[in-house]
C-alpha cells in the first residue's frame, strides 16, 4: 500500500516537469516552426540562431546538409557551422563532403580539406588528387606534393612505377568497391540525407526529400575505385567516386 502511495505522486511530478519543458520549448522565439525546432535540437543551438542563419541566406536544407556531413566525420572539431562557412566560399556540398571525407581518410598525410579544395579549385580533378593521396599513403617514399607533381605532369601508373623503380602490379588505388547512400524522406525544403563513402571514389547525390516528416539520415562507408555512389529515395545521398 505504501508503494502505491509513493508511485502516484512521482508520476504526477514527472508529467508536471514534462509539461514545463514543452511549454518552455514552445515559448522560445521561432520554435513554433517545426523545421526550425528540429534543426535547433539537432544542431544543439537555439531556434533564434537557426532563424538568423536562414535570414543570412542559408536554406533549412543547406543547414541540415552541413549537420549531416559534420555528423558523419570522426573529427569532432569539424562543426557544421564551419562547413557553412566553407559553403560561403562557393564550394558545392558534394565537393565539401568529398574533401573532408578524403582528408579524414588519408589523415596521416596531414593534408587538410581546405588544401584539397584549393587543389580542386586550381583545376585538378578529384581523380588525380585521390591517386596522389593513395601514392603518398603507400610505402613508396613519395610525398603528397611529389605525387601531385607526377599527376600534373600527366604521368600514368606505368610511368610512375618505372620512375619509382616498382615491380609490376596494380596501382595503390585499385581493387575497391562502390559506396552507396540512401536518403530518407524530407520535410518541405528540409531534405533527407544519407552518406555513402567510397575511397577512390565518387559520391552521388540523391533527390531532395519531398513531403512531410522528419528528414531521414543514414551513413554508409566503403572503398571504391572510381565508384559511382547514388543516393536513392527522397533525400540526398552522398558517396565518393569518379574522376570528375
Amino acid at each position: 500500500m505504501m508503494k502505491k502511495r509513493l508511485i502516484l505522486p512521482l508520476l504526477l511530478l514527472f508529467v508536471f516537469v514534462a509539461n514545463i519543458g514543452q511549454v518552455a520549448a514552445q515559448d522560445e522565439p521561432g520554435c513554433d516552426n517545426p523545421q526550425v525546432a528540429y534543426l535547433a535540437e539537432r544542431g544543439d543551438v537555439t531556434c533564434e540562431e537557426i532563424i538568423a542563419l536562414h535570414d543570412a541566406g542559408f536554406g533549412y536544407g543547406e543547414i541540415l546538409k552541413a549537420m549531416v556531413i559534420a555528423g558523419g566525420l570522426e573529427d569532432p572539431e569539424t562543426t557544421w557551422q564551419m562547413l557553412l562557412e566553407v559553403r560561403e566560399e562557393n564550394f558545392g556540398w558534394g565537393q565539401i563532403s568529398r574533401a573532408y571525407g578524403l582528408a579524414e581518410q588519408f589523415s596521416d598525410l596531414g593534408i587538410t580539406a581546405e588544401q584539397l579544395l584549393e587543389l580542386r579549385e586550381s583545376g585538378f580533378g578529384w581523380g588525380p588528387i585521390i591517386h596522389a593521396q593513395a601514392i603518398a599513403n603507400a610505402d613508396y617514399g613519395v610525398s603528397f606534393e611529389e605525387a601531385m607533381a607526377m599527376m600534373a605532369a600527366g604521368m600514368g601508373w606505368g610511368e610512375i612505377r618505372q620512375e619509382l623503380g616498382l615491380e609490376n602490379g596494380p596501382p595503390p588505388w585499385a581493387g575497391r568497391g562502390n559506396g552507396n547512400g540512401n536518403g530518407g524522406q524530407g520535410q518541405g525544403d528540409n531534405p533527407g540525407n544519407g552518406n555513402g563513402n567510397a575511397a577512390n571514389p565518387g559520391n552521388g547525390n540523391g533527390n531532395n526529400g519531398n513531403g512531410n516528416g522528419n528528414p531521414g539520415n543514414g551513413n554508409g562507408h566503403g572503398n571504391g575505385n572510381n565508384g559511382q555512389g547514388n543516393g536513392n529515395g527522397n533525400g540526398n545521398g552522398h558517396g565518393n567516386g569518379g574522376d570528375d
